[in-house]
């Protein structure tokens, strides 16, 4: 196809010139267009030139397996790319990624990268990832996790809360003593001396209406004129 063959080679112009992402995406839409295997070749190029070692050793593994014999024919190319594929897998990291849900999506850094149960480790480059497990019917989980090279390593997703008792009751709160302002000393302090004010008084009102108290003398009224 035209444009497949000007993408494949707009792509090499733009790698030899060092612009790798704009490489990438060239290379990319001519394997869109074609399929061919051959171009495989020149994405695992691209991928490691730009670091993305996990990339370019998926690319390089397929070129191998999808060009099979027809690889040989290439002088060199095989060995060439087993010794890439070597190098790539000595820096890269293995993960492992266990889910308690079957049919849960498995993300590596907002990629969709498998559904559990995964048949096999997740190839990623070293570093910090976010792995995040979902599932329509039991939520999403999300673990950051941070790899060195040439590791195996291994995360579980747990989708599932588990199922028990639910929780007993609290401790007894302690019993506070019941304050009533009978119960305080100086309640009845006051009391007992409103009571005997209380008495005086009442003496008062019941007093003879012809006896008076007076800051003097007692004085009867009856012998008053």
């Amino acid at each position: 196809m035209v444009e497949a063959g000007e993408r494949f080679d707009r792509g090499v112009r733009y790698f030899n010139d060092g612009d790798f992402g704009a490489a990438l995406a060239e290379f990319l839409r001519a394997y869109e267009l074609t399929g061919n295997w051959i171009v495989l070749y020149n994405l695992g190029q691209v991928s490691q030139g730009m670091g993305r070692r996990a990339d370019a050793l998926r690319y390089f593994e397929r070129y191998l397996a999808e060009g099979g014999a027809d690889v040989d024919a290439i002088e060199g190319r095989r060995a060439e790319v087993e010794t890439n594929l070597a190098a790539l897998r000595a820096r890269l990291a293995l993960l492992d990624v266990d889910v308690d849900v079957e049919g849960a999506e498995v993300l590596v850094d907002d990629e969709i990268v498998g559904t559990a149960p995964l048949g096999e480790p997740l190839v990623l480059d070293p570093g910090p990832h976010v792995v995040i497990g979902r599932h329509p019917d039991n939520g999403t989980v999300r673990l950051e996790v941070t790899l060195a090279s040439d590791t195996r390593e291994a995360v579980s997703l747990v989708l599932t809360s588990p199922v028990g008792p639910g929780p007993g009751p609290g401790p007894t709160p302690p019993v506070e003593e019941e304050w009533t302002i009978a119960s305080q000393w100086w309640f009845w302090t006051i009391i007992g001396a409103v009571v005997a004010g209380g008495a005086v008084t009442a003496g008062v009102l019941l007093a003879p209406r012809e006896t008076i108290w007076t800051a003097g003398p007692y004085v009867d009224l009856s012998t008053l004129e």
